[in-house]
C-alpha cells in the first residue's frame, strides 16, 4: 500500500511539474508581441477550450498584454471589492471579467474616471462588467475590509 501511495505521489508531482512548465511556456508566449500565435493550432484550441473561450477571443485577449485588464482590479478597489478574493473564490468569473475588460472599448473613459475618483459612481454607464461588479458588491466575503 505504501509503495502505491509513493507512486501516486510521484505521479502527481510529475504531473504538477509538467503542468507548471506548460503554464510557464504559455504565459511567456501570451505576453510577447505575437504570443498566442506562436502556439500550434492544437494547443491554441485546447488552451481556449480549457479556459472556456473561443480561440479567437483568447488570441485577442492575449494581444492586449499582461496589463490589458489592469483597470478591472482598480475598479474593484474603487468599489471596495477585493480582487484577490474574487480571483480565489470565483476564478472562472474573474477570468471572464478580465477578458471582457481587456477587450473593452471604453478604456479611456474608465481610466479617466479611476483617476478622477468617480469610477464607483460612473462605471455602470460604460463597463461591460457592471452587472457582475454589482453582484460582487453584494457578497460580503468578497469585500475589502
Amino acid at each position: 500500500m505504501k509503495a502505491l501511495m509513493t507512486a501516486s505521489t510521484q505521479t502527481s508531482a510529475g504531473f504538477a511539474a509538467r503542468l507548471a512548465h506548460l503554464y510557464g511556456n504559455i504565459r511567456n508566449c501570451f505576453y510577447s508581441d505575437d504570443g498566442f500565435q506562436k502556439l500550434d493550432r492544437d494547443l491554441q484550441r485546447q488552451t481556449a477550450l480549457d479556459l472556456g473561450m473561443a480561440p479567437e477571443r483568447l488570441a485577442a485577449v492575449s494581444r492586449k498584454g499582461e496589463h490589458g485588464a489592469d483597470e478591472m482590479d482598480a475598479l474593484m478597489h474603487a468599489l471596495h471589492i477585493d480582487p484577490v478574493e474574487v480571483r480565489l473564490l470565483q476564478p472562472a468569473a474573474y477570468r471572464d471579467m478580465q477578458a471582457s475588460c481587456a477587450l473593452c472599448a471604453s478604456k479611456e473613459t474608465c481610466r479617466h474616471d479611476l483617476a478622477e475618483g468617480t469610477a464607483a459612481t460612473q462605471f455602470a454607464g460604460y463597463c461591460n462588467n457592471a452587472d457582475h461588479m454589482n453582484g460582487l458588491r453584494a457578497e460580503p466575503d468578497l469585500l475589502e475590509d
